[in-house]
């Protein structure tokens, strides 16, 4: 699980900013529910306050450390630091996997890797790599595979080890992997199951899948009883014949009837559920992190603590996903309350960011809402209108 991220010189984060999901014993139980870190971290902030530019870091890492390779040999890396900035990026993420802490950090520019570091913490913290631009100390024997690969001065070490089959890090290769933004270099993107009817292809060929998105969205009061998968035949070509292609019936009740649609008579917010809940439910099945900028875009706010539960609860995040993301919905703040929201500011362009449990003073209290006081702008994160 991820337990912390930090970045500085990055897009407009022009000094350190660290974005925590560790809890300590200050935290109520009813929050912590006995662990040391939490499964759901809240972004807000006002529009261009740099909401998405933190999201940004952790994409980044994600793409560094896995699609690296896949980059040309002699290509930049595409990397924005703070306006006209000379200095390289620097980047930190600290994650557990099992009963192994990592703290991979990295420090990079357009031309390249300046400095690639791995540390392992079991026992106690022990540093197993260390790059400099292209030049590897090794701390310990059982990377020497590693050590002896020819680097490639825009691929990460973590992407270089995978592509060549190489096992000593696969540990860190998965948890990168498993991290799913909705957000690039560019901003916001579609994710991997924004079509519609490839969805339904998914989840026809898995029912469990299928009943779990028929049952949270047939709760969600959007007048749904059911939904089934259609197939249809479709040409492709004369050589390759024909190809099934699959498509959702959304059915209705009315009096004392079921009337099917299709999608194109759905809502926005129905096809947006239809389309995102299977990245939850196969982010909760892998253990992984989302990554959502603006994940409340066509859903009603009542909807969102729903979403949220799936991560908060037990019983149905067996495996410890997590889920951060930045949204303009301020009834969120008081069901995240003070532990788990972190607020964006701006100040002459320059962002910064703040967990409200650092606040300091008895303004924010466990038993006290918080939107109140954001909307009053007494804890900042509110735009100036």
């Amino acid at each position: 699980m991820l337990l912390e991220f930090g970045l500085k010189n990055f897009f407009s984060f022009k000094e350190g900013i660290s974005v925590s999901f560790k809890l300590d014993e200050n935290c109520p139980r009813s929050i912590s529910l006995g662990k040391d870190f939490s499964t759901v971290l809240c972004i807000k902030g006002a529009n261009a306050s740099g909401k998405t530019h933190l999201l940004k870091g952790l994409a980044f890492l994600r793409y560094f450390c896995t699609d690296s390779f896949s980059a040309d040999p002699k290509a930049e890396i595409v990397i924005e630091p703070f306006f006209d900035s000379k200095e390289p990026c620097e980047f930190y993420v600290e994650f557990r996997v099992k009963q192994t802490t990592y703290l991979y950090e990295l420090v990079v520019a357009a031309n390249g890797v300046v400095e690639e570091i791995i540390y392992r913490t079991i026992s106690k913290r022990t540093k197993i790599f260390h790059r400099s631009q292209n030049v590897v100390k090794l701390a310990t024997k059982e990377l020497s595979n590693i050590g002896s690969l020819k680097l490639r001065k825009n691929v990460s070490v973590i992407a270089l080890a995978h592509q060549y089959e190489l096992t000593e890090l696969q540990d860190l290769y998965a948890f990168f992997e498993n991290i799913h933004p909705n957000v690039n270099f560019a901003g916001r993107i579609e994710g991997p199951f924004a079509d519609v009817d490839t969805v339904a292809a998914i989840l026809h060929k898995n029912k469990s899948y299928l009943e779990f998105t028929k049952k949270f969205i047939s709760e969600c009061d959007v007048g749904i009883s059911d939904i089934t998968i259609h197939a249809r035949t479709s040409d492709i070509s004369a050589d390759s014949g024909t190809k099934k292609k699959y498509f959702p019936i959304f059915h209705h009740g009315s009096g004392g009837k079921s009337h099917g649609i299709t999608r194109h008579t759905e809502s926005s917010g129905t096809q947006a559920l239809f389309a995102d809940l299977l990245l939850y439910k196969l982010t909760l099945l892998c253990g992984g992190v989302l990554v959502l900028d603006e994940f409340d875009v066509f859903l009603h706010p009542h909807i969102l603590p729903k979403l949220l539960k799936l991560f908060m609860d037990p019983k149905l995040n067996k495996k410890n996903a997590q889920i951060i993301f930045s949204t303009h919905n301020s009834e969120i703040l008081n069901d995240m309350g003070r532990y788990r929201t972190y607020l964006v500011n701006k100040h002459e362009n320059e962002s910064f960011a703040y967990r409200l449990d650092e606040l300091q003073g008895d303004i924010l209290r466990n038993d006290r809402p918080i939107r109140p006081m954001y909307e009053d702008g007494k804890i900042g994160g509110v735009p100036r209108l």
